[in-house]
This record gives C-alpha cells, sequence and structure tokens, in this order.
C-alpha cells in the first residue's frame, strides 16, 4: 500500500504539518517527511484500502500534536542535550564503598546508595546507566554485613575471650 495516497494518512499529515508550524520550515518539512516514510515503510505490505492497519499505524506513532510539540520542545534551562546516558554516580559511589570499606559503615553505606542508585536509573527512562554496578555494590554490601556479623558472633563467642 502507498502510505502517502490514503485519506487517513494524508489527515494525519495535514496535522502534524499544521501543528509543527513553530518549527522552522526545513524542519517542519524534515518531519513530516521522516513520518511520511515511516508511514510508508509501515504500510507497504498491508493491502489496499485496510483501514484498520493504517488506524493502527497511526496509533502507534501517537497524535501528530505530540510528535511536533516533542520536536519543538527545548530542553529545560541548564540541561544539556546528550545523545548517550550518564552513569549513575550513586551506582559507583557504591561500588567504591563496598570495595574500599568492605565490612562496617562503608557496606552499610554501599547498600543505602545501591539501592537508590537503581531507583534513580530505573526512574530514569533511559537516561542513566551503571544498574550493574549497583547491583555489585548492594551484593558486596550484603556480603560485608555477612563478615561483620559472623566476626561479631565468632568474638561474643570465643572460649578465650577477655572477662
Amino acid at each position: 500500500m502507498n502510505a502517502h495516497t490514503d485519506p487517513l494518512v494524508d489527515d494525519y499529515l495535514r496535522r502534524l504539518d499544521a501543528a509543527a508550524s513553530a518549527l522552522p520550515a526545513h524542519q517542519r518539512d524534515e518531519l513530516v517527511s521522516e513520518i511520511r516514510d515511516h508511514l510508508r515503510e509501515a504500510l507497504r505490505q498491508t493491502p489496499a484500502g485496510d483501514e484498520a492497519a493504517v488506524r493502527n499505524a497511526l496509533e502507534r506513532l501517537g497524535p501528530p500534536e505530540e510528535i511536533a510539540a516533542a520536536a519543538t520542545d527545548p530542553p529545560p534551562p541548564g540541561q544539556a542535550v546528550a545523545a548517550f546516558s550518564q552513569v549513575n554516580g550513586l551506582a559507583i559511589a557504591s561500588v567504591l564503598l563496598a570495595v574500599l570499606w568492605f565490612a562496617g559503615i562503608g557496606a552499610v553505606l554501599a547498600l543505602a546508595f545501591g539501592y537508590r542508585a537503581r531507583r534513580q536509573i530505573k526512574n530514569s527512562a533511559g537516561g542513566q546507566t551503571g544498574s550493574g554496578l549497583a547491583i555489585a555494590g548492594i551484593i558486596l554490601g550484603w556480603i560485608g554485613i555477612t563478615i561483620l556479623v559472623a566476626g561479631v558472633i565468632l568474638i561474643s563467642f570465643h572460649p578465650n575471650k577477655p572477662q
């Protein structure tokens, strides 16, 4: 099916063009062209007149107003636009504390930082990485806690302990 000849697609692209009117002409044309090409490829295998397939493809894209808004919204002030994700600092701190202060307060902090880092990474929607580091910090933190508890138990039950 030729996506650009379908009335639903034509209407969608007109709405997209109107919604993107705040963009410079070359950007707006490029956006509409990319969406047109995407739809053409998505609908290439569908039979002509398959309105359900066309509606499905358009629904997957979302409202044209949202696409235009995403293309026109500048990043928040003070936030750099990055093409890569950033490693979560708490994940790094978690591993370092777990390794450097294997038992004791370092292990407790490694656990706290590791769990918090995992939550931040999960909520960042791909903006942060370091989940493996956070998990390593959590595991080493629990090992450190276990060693600390085992040491306390051994010392308290040692037969030659001073009284």
